[in-house]
């Protein structure tokens, strides 16, 4: 957690990064700036970011690993799962992990439905933006069926 901070915050460079990505395979999150981007990109890692600056890291000290922190808005514990997209990161406690995966394929499922439904114009935005009614629920069981059966 360097706070936000992107110009003088810089705590990833090149050298990190490929250090990141021999002992973790995975990748980081960080709450201020990585420098060496070119470098970085060239590594099969992923690292979340608040942005990019060409300055090296001052004013900062490590202070403890394998604390809670705070990043942006976030609270995160030792043990989360941190799950990162382009659009930014979530951080799931490791008790939920479950739930959230169950839930979240659940909605991608309805989107999808949605959408089809949406391109050939059996149900209207604000039907599908809004709370289905039993029909558009029952259509969607249906939905999942066939597609279960076709193994999509």
């Amino acid at each position: 957690d360097v706070f936000g901070k992107v110009k003088d915050g810089t705590f990833v460079g090149d050298n990190l990064a490929t250090a990141l990505q021999r002992k973790t395979g995975t990748g980081a999150v960080i709450d201020g700036g990585i420098r060496d981007f070119q470098g970085i990109m060239k590594l099969d890692i992923v690292i979340f970011c608040r942005g990019v600056h060409p300055t090296a890291i001052t004013d900062t000290t490590l202070v403890w690993i394998n604390i809670p922190v705070r990043i942006g808005e976030a609270t995160v514990l030792p043990g989360d799962v941190v799950l990162g997209t382009p659009t930014g990161v979530i951080f799931i406690p490791p008790h939920l992990v479950e739930e959230v995966v169950e839930k979240s394929e659940e909605i991608r499922l309805r989107d999808r439905f949605g959408k089809q439904r949406l391109r050939e114009g059996r149900y209207t935005p604000g039907q599908i933006d809004s709370k289905w009614t039993e029909e558009i629920e029952r259509d969607f069981k249906n939905w999942l069926k066939e597609i279960k059966a076709k193994g999509r």
